[in-house]
């Protein structure tokens, strides 16, 4: 088996509320898709593998002036074919924010554009690259508040190790990718890690995460890279500083699966036009994230547990500094909100107030 493969985090290519008007898609509508890949689509031309988690739907439909948050134009997805991506997860809290006939437009776009959607509901997606068989499965373990998702969300991990029974035995190579933690906080919890090397015995190769933000780290059991959180790729939310940092997962097989060669690349999203750009370990924060690496790789879960004490406080104290930024950018660019936009941002703040609270 030769296989090389890039993962990478969160892409979103519409826009949030706190970038209404001047988000990705402001940037896609003014520079064209191809603009937001031309730092990393020259790393991805010889790639077998690009996969990435694909936060908002595609569509057409026109909302007159009301805003369509989270959901990209059809012109987007031509930036991720000329980049190379052949596999994106569907499987996330975001994906059916515009209903039903939105998430399977969405499917239907990405087929039609030679890139593979993984993680739909009651479907197992084995792919065959360069004669290999390679299982995707793609699960999401965070709430949207949908009853009827038409995509895999989980809460527990059994689903996923019964689907790994599965695919086992039909594949060369199974890479899960998972939509779980907590947002902006850069460690991983303990369930995540009990969770992902729990995966692992059960026959995943890879495992591939996203949700919160931020880089979560990563850690090599049994010979298997853990990815706990690749960070954002492309999203519009550069106000936070922590979420301007991600990387790249390169991984290369070269023969057997035991001996995969994993390297991470430190990226930076651009805070205005939020294009990723590779940089050195030196401009970035690499060393917290071998740091974090350092407390649980080769480590009982136990000890992990000590070194970070009370995860709960640890959320609560990076996502305060979240929202502070949250509020900045709210009071500094008031001005460029629709009326709209500006009662939803506040509804949507009071209510994570009163939540907070209760």
């Amino acid at each position: 088996m030769k296989l090389k493969i890039y993962a990478v985090g969160d892409i979103m290519l519409g826009e949030q509320h706190l970038c209404n008007n001047f988000g990705v898609k402001d940037i896609i509508r003014k520079n064209g898709a191809d603009f937001l890949f031309e730092g990393v689509s020259s790393l991805f031309k010889d790639a077998d593998i690009v996969f990435g988690n694909l936060e908002c739907s595609i569509m057409d439909v026109n909302h007159g002036n009301k805003p369509a948050f989270f959901c990209a134009e059809p012109d987007a997805v031509s930036g991720l074919k000329n980049a190379h991506f052949n596999v994106l997860s569907v499987a996330n809290n975001h994906i059916m924010e515009h209903g039903r006939k939105s998430f399977l437009h969405t499917v239907q776009i990405l087929n039609n554009n030679g890139i593979a959607p993984v993680g739909i509901r009651g479907k197992i997606d084995v792919l065959d690259v360069k004669g290999c068989k390679i299982a995707f499965l793609a699960y999401s373990f965070i709430e949207d508040h949908i009853a009827d998702v038409c995509y895999n969300k989980i809460h527990s991990e059994k689903a996923i190790v019964e689907d790994i029974q599965k695919v086992r035995s039909l594949s060369d190579l199974v890479i899960v990718s998972l939509h779980w933690g907590s947002e902006y906080v850069p460690y991983p919890s303990s369930d995540q890690i009990r969770i992902g090397r729990d995966l692992v015995d059960a026959g995943a190769d890879i495992i591939l995460g996203g949700h919160p933000h931020v880089t979560q780290s990563y850690e090599v059991y049994r010979d298997r890279p853990i990815f706990y959180s690749l960070g954002n790729f492309i999203f519009d939310d550069t106000y936070i500083p922590a979420t301007r940092e991600s990387f790249i997962a390169e991984i290369a097989i070269c023969g057997s699966k035991e001996s995969m060669n994993i390297n991470i690349l430190p990226v930076i999203l651009n805070e205005d036009n939020y294009q990723p750009q590779l940089v050195t370990p030196l401009q970035l924060d690499t060393i917290t994230v071998e740091k974090i690496r350092d407390a649980f790789e080769n480590k009982p879960l136990s000890d992990y547990k000590d070194s970070i004490e009370n995860y709960d406080l640890l959320c609560k104290k990076y996502k305060k500094i979240a929202k502070l930024n949250m509020k900045a950018q709210f009071v500094k660019n008031f001005y460029r909100y629709s009326p709209s936009t500006t009662f939803g941002i506040i509804k949507h703040y009071l209510g994570k107030q009163r939540g907070d609270k209760a």
